[in-house]
């Protein structure tokens, strides 16, 4: 395997992380129910700005593992960011769907 792959495979799993969280907010606009209000654009601005987040630490963590080379430490708080924050986005889904129902 050509050495760099990783750095390359890493990044590209951020970067579909992130386009999770682009679709999640566009399918809570596109919803067909009712009009457009302030909870739903709320929620896509939610998703959109973890997407950016997660596309951040993605690039940061990229760049690391280019220029740091054998002794990058693991990922855990970005991993732990990441879930904790799909988890508070999943329940705010949750709690708007229920509000409106």
């Amino acid at each position: 395997m050509k050495p760099g792959l990783q750095v390359e495979r890493t990044q590209l799993s951020w970067e579909r992380s992130a386009f999770g969280f682009l679709v999640g907010g566009a399918l809570v606009l596109l919803r067909p129910h009712g009009p457009l209000h302030a909870g739903r654009v709320a929620l896509a601005s939610i998703a959109g700005l973890l997407a950016l987040g997660v596309f951040a630490l993605g690039y940061m963590r990229s760049r690391r593992v280019r220029d740091g080379g054998r002794h990058v430490p693991p990922p855990r708080a970005a991993v732990l960011l990441l879930g904790y924050g799909t988890a508070a986005f999943a329940l705010a889904i949750v709690v708007a769907l229920v509000l409106t129902a």
